[in-house]
């Protein structure tokens, strides 16, 4: 294993922990009003774009369920992923997220019946992330496929602000966020700023 594996399989477990004490010291009352919301920035985003895909959060993952009621709510349309072996995650339009499905690894996702759309914006989950817009996922590789396959949609990454490191390491297929949303910040890049 080459030493940014290395450093990299460290920054997960580590990152993984923290997030795991975090989470489990939230009150429930706080857990589910975090990220109902877009702020500002991201809002104008969602204003601007048809299709937006999100994640079925798992365990200490940053909760997508109330942002989906809120896109719902204002007649978006709400896509989420499947995952396809190694090949970039295909990303299918769901009207109901209560009708999701066990899928790879265990992770809720839509059925064969609903149909694959384009994303104008992707909201991703992330371990870690740092300032200069890297994010560390859990290794597989699939989001960076992902956004090589949409270089259009506009990339989002959803944390708790425990999950900030000095510095993510990179390797040339790492794709940068154009945006990080924690329960306390917004970090825009200077491409959303400018």
């Amino acid at each position: 294993m080459s030493s940014l594996n290395d450093k990299k399989k460290k920054l997960r477990e580590e990152y993984r922990r923290r997030r795991d004490a975090f989470h489990s010291q939230l009150d429930m009352a706080t857990r589910g009003l975090a990220f109902r919301r877009p702020p500002t920035p991201l809002a104008k985003l969602i204003e601007q774009s048809e299709v937006i895909a999100l994640y079925s959060a798992i365990g200490s993952e940053a909760p997508t369920a109330r942002l989906a009621d809120y896109l719902a709510e204002i007649g978006k349309t709400i896509a989420f992923p499947v995952c396809v072996g190694d090949a970039p995650l295909e990303f299918r339009k769901v009207d109901n997220i209560d009708l999701l499905e066990a899928g790879f690894r265990n992770i809720s996702e839509p059925n064969a019946d609903c149909p694959v759309v384009t994303p104008d914006l992707i909201i991703a989950p992330m371990l870690a992330f740092d300032r200069s817009m890297h994010r560390l996922g859990q290794g597989g590789g699939h989001y960076d496929r992902t956004f090589g396959k949409y270089p259009d949609a506009i990339r989002i990454g959803l944390a708790w602000s425990v999950q900030e490191a000095d510095s993510i390491p990179v390797e040339s297929h790492d794709r940068q966020l154009h945006m990080i949303i924690t329960e306390s910040e917004i970090i825009q890049s200077v491409e959303m700023t400018s």
